[in-house]
């Protein structure tokens, strides 16, 4: 099985790509985070001509997870209770005997903002949420995290230290994951120095410079079956690219 996750950063924007990326690799599953569009904007289409079921939670101008699948989509659960607080950030569905959870985590704009705030609530809530399941069971939680784990995944962990995806607070949540039973099913398969973004900002890919924070997280379980995984950098390069690229985690049946 091929899990895809990719921050695509506006749906409408970036449909062409998505198009040609979908058919030029073809997941069994693809996650999306920032879809930006309202619910009966979702051009359904796109993904039903190719054989995909779609679940997804969604909203107008901001946000919005999917996860298109070959599959069939059991069990869709739409929204992270207490968690969400009005924003549309997480959607999960069992595909086959794996339960699967797309994340776009808030980015958290600066520490002792409401907004780095609100991505420690949001953590909470979804720790909340691993802890009434059980970890023996398959589970993959994947998409935009917006943390960076270790030195490894920043072009520049000097200058980040402290700084958002990458301060002591987040490492700690990024931790208590792990400790309840979650792997790092990426960092295993791919060199220091692959990045998954690169800031518009900063011209951080033609600088090539970048991080590394959108991730594949799995149940002991999950990490047994896990073939391969790289990243799509081509994909960052294309004309009206994200500014994130796609994540391919290859799955043993």
């Amino acid at each position: 099985m091929q899990v895809v996750t990719w921050n695509i950063n506006s749906l409408t924007a970036r449909a062409g790509n998505l198009v040609s990326f979908l058919d030029r690799v073809y997941p069994d599953v693809i996650c999306l985070q920032e879809l930006k569009l309202a619910e009966e904007e979702i051009p359904f289409e796109l993904f039903e001509e190719r054989g995909y079921e779609v679940a997804l939670h969604a909203q107008p101008r901001w946000n919005g997870v999917l996860i298109a699948s070959l599959e069939p989509l059991d069990d869709v659960e739409v929204g992270l209770p207490d968690g969400d607080e009005g924003q549309a950030r997480f959607v999960a569905a069992t595909v086959g005997d794996l339960r699967l959870v797309d994340l776009y985590c808030p980015q958290g704009s600066r520490i002792g903002s409401e907004k780095f705030a609100y991505k420690l609530r949001f953590y909470e809530a979804l720790l909340a949420w691993l802890e009434r399941r059980d970890p023996a069971r398959p589970l993959l939680l994947t998409g935009d995290m917006n943390i960076a784990p270790a030195a490894r995944d920043l072009h520049d962990p000097e200058a980040f230290a402290g700084q958002v995806s990458f301060s002591p607070a987040e490492h700690a949540i990024w931790q208590r994951l792990l400790d309840w039973g979650l792997q790092d099913l990426a960092e295993p398969h791919l060199p220091p120095g692959t990045w998954t973004f690169w800031d518009y900002r900063t011209m951080g890919w033609q600088n090539k410079v970048g991080m590394r924070i959108d991730h594949f997280l799995g149940t002991a379980s999950v990490a047994a079956r896990v073939q391969s995984c790289h990243v799509e950098t081509e994909e960052r390069g294309l004309a009206l690219a994200s500014d994130h690229a796609p994540v391919v985690l290859d799955l043993e049946e």
